[in-house]
């Protein structure tokens, strides 16, 4: 599947000669700091790139290297990224076995645990950001990981409703960085184009694990040896693995391109130029309090933040309540577990197929906003209007799994951050921004299912539906705003991709971390 995405072609085949020549000019002044001084090249990346910008790379190079890059990285990348999402719904397995009984607390706190955890995930965020920015974003990723199985092995001392809300408060700000930091791992190693399909290959990492850690709580729940509680096994058990994976990762997953060990020196070139293209620059640990205020000022900035929030309302109810809502339609405990399998199928397998399609289709950013969420909307709207359980039963509960699909949406919506905004400081507070969106979301998704509504929960699937129908709104917004922009910025400017000259110097813009606004060759992704 990989082999069939679209290679880079020789820029040298499609300029003229008068491109080519300005094409030289252009490299030549950079270098000999005539018209782009050295001096403003902020990029870590550059040292590597002196002397080699306007070389192009044979789409059989740029095809061995791309392929070398995604063996090393995406496993490690979706295995973290699955194991971020398994920590937070291990709350709904415990649940399952008893975790309100054991430690006595009612359905009202239970809604504050959930939320508690994005309190702290909150707080956190801007900071997290902040140090994504200033260091190496691969060793971020091995300790926040090494931290989470810290956290969950304290699981297992919790003896009452104070110790969960501190313990989830804590993890919560241990996990605030990894959503950023994958972000900007995958911007680091690919191409614009490639980047929507690796986000999805390790985004289905969340459902995968879901999946996977659903059998194995099914069968730690049948443990019945007196030394722990059912629910303490689920947490013993990720803690052990995430503790194993972030030590593995320290030694294995590489920092930049052009560090990179497992790469030849000349493989190393290639990496780098690749990124290079994206004219968002690569690496810079320079902070530019200008940027702040353009990312402010930027609309893109607000339909980000708006569809992050609206998205995350429904995930953050439904990633605790989901078993509780699918047990009110009367399966046991064990049977919930198993009848939930298929919840994730509809997230991860959606992803999927985004990314099959992606392959062939270089624009399907606002679909895959949009599309997911109208299937989840469909789904819901079947579930609530059949509450008077005169409908099948099988019938309702294939409905429910429809819901999840706006999980396939997540992917695009932490994407788009670290496509359409370029410069690092704007990149970084903008992702900021989106994220605590994406908190607030969270918290606010427990408080809509109210004990007093159990076990149906109608008015907090009212609410969701709401937000669904926000989400396509916003999303449809989005890509509107976008293809004007593009049109706006091809009349005035030239268009990039019909220009290699223009392309290239895009590309120096990028390096010098100038902003999607200040570049006027960078073209927004649809």
């Amino acid at each position: 599947m990989l082999d069939k995405e679209e290679n880079i072609i020789e820029s040298n085949n499609s300029t003229s000669s008068n491109e080519k020549q300005h094409v030289d000019v252009t490299v030549e002044s950079l270098e000999n700091g005539d018209d782009f001084e050295e001096r403003e090249i902020r990029d870590k990346a550059y040292k590597i790139l002196k002397g080699h910008i306007d070389e192009a790379i044979t789409p059989e190079e740029n095809k061995r290297v791309r392929r070398k890059i995604d063996w090393r990285i995406l496993p490690l990348i979706t295995l973290v990224y699955g194991m971020n999402y398994v920590d937070k719904a291990a709350l709904s397995w415990a649940v399952m076995f008893n975790l309100r009984k054991d430690i006595n607390i009612d359905g009202n706190q239970y809604s504050w645990v959930s939320a508690i955890f994005y309190f702290g995930y909150l707080g956190a965020e801007y900071p997290a950001n902040f140090i994504i920015h200033k260091f190496s974003v691969s060793k971020i990723i091995c300790v926040v990981c090494l931290v989470w199985g810290v956290l969950l092995f304290g699981h297992l001392g919790v003896k009452n409703y104070a110790g969960l809300m501190v313990i989830r408060f804590i993890l919560g700000v241990s996990e605030a960085p990894i959503s950023a930091a994958c972000i900007n791992y995958i911007g680091e190693w690919y191409t614009k184009d490639e980047q929507p399909f690796r986000f999805l290959c390790f985004a289905s990492g969340q459902g995968g694990l879901y999946i996977i850690f659903s059998l194995v709580a099914y069968g730690l729940g049948h443990v019945n040896d007196g030394s722990l509680y059912s629910w303490q096994y689920i947490f013993l058990v990720l803690a052990c693995l995430s503790i194993i994976l972030g030590t593995y990762m320290w030694f294995f997953l590489p920092t930049l391109p052009s560090e990179a060990k497992f790469l030849t020196e000349h493989e190393r070139l290639i990496a780098t130029k690749r990124v290079a293209g994206n004219m968002t620059g690569i690496k810079t640990i320079y902070w530019d309090n200008k940027q702040i205020i353009e990312a402010i000022k930027d609309p893109k900035t607000y339909f980000l933040i708006l569809y992050m929030f609206f998205s995350m309302i429904p995930n953050g109810g439904l990633t605790n309540f989901n078993t509780l809502v699918l047990s009110s339609f009367n399966f046991s405990k064990y049977e919930t577990i198993l009848v939930n399998l298929p919840w994730s199928f509809f997230s991860a397998g959606q992803m999927w197929v985004w990314a099959f399609f992606g392959i062939y289709f270089k624009n399907l950013r606002i679909l895959g906003l949009t599309i997911p969420m109208i299937i989840a909307m469909i789904g819901l709207a079947i579930v609530y209007g059949t509450e008077d359980g005169n409908a099948a039963k099988w019938g309702r509960v294939f409905a429910y799994w429809m819901i999840n699909s706006c999980s396939a949406s997540f992917p695009y919506a932490m994407n788009m951050t670290g496509q359409l905004i370029s410069g690092h400081t704007k990149q970084s507070f903008t992702n900021s921004a989106v994220l605590i969106a994406f908190a607030v979301g969270n918290i606010v998704g427990p408080f809509c299912f109210n004990a007093s509504d159990a076990p149906k929960y109608t008015h907090a699937l009212a609410t969701i539906m709401g937000c669904f129908a926000a989400c396509i709104v916003i999303g449809a917004g989005l890509g509107i705003y976008i293809l004007w922009e593009n049109k706006r910025r091809n009349k005035l400017y030239g268009n990039p991709e019909e220009n290699e000259s223009l392309k290239l110097e895009g590309i120096i813009e990028g390096l010098k971390d100038k902003t999607d606004t200040e570049n006027h060759h960078f073209r927004y992704v649809y």
